[in-house]
């Protein structure tokens, strides 16, 4: 099974400092892996607002189909930034 996420203007440092909170161990800057799942952050081109060019990240996480509903509602409820 696999899911991913498309997340704007965030640090890479912070998303995989997440991933480790989901319980993965990073097995490169941009690499993690636990029992039952992998995550990989793919940088993407960033995307345009007028003159603004916001970063932009792909997080993909694969395992199997027990566990990634739930690494995915983790990662879903902590990736939400609030503005301000």
């Amino acid at each position: 099974m696999r899911v991913e996420f498309e997340i704007r203007n965030m640090p890479a440092s912070l998303i995989m400092s997440i991933v480790e909170e989901a319980g993965a161990r990073r097995s490169g800057e941009r690499t993690a892996s636990a029992e039952g799942w992998t995550a990989r952050l793919v940088e993407m081109p960033p995307a345009q607002l007028g003159p603004l060019r916001i970063p932009r990240d792909m997080l993909v996480i694969e395992g199997d189909e027990q566990t990634i509903p739930h690494i995915s509602d983790f990662m879903r409820r902590n990736l939400i930034r609030g503005g301000g």
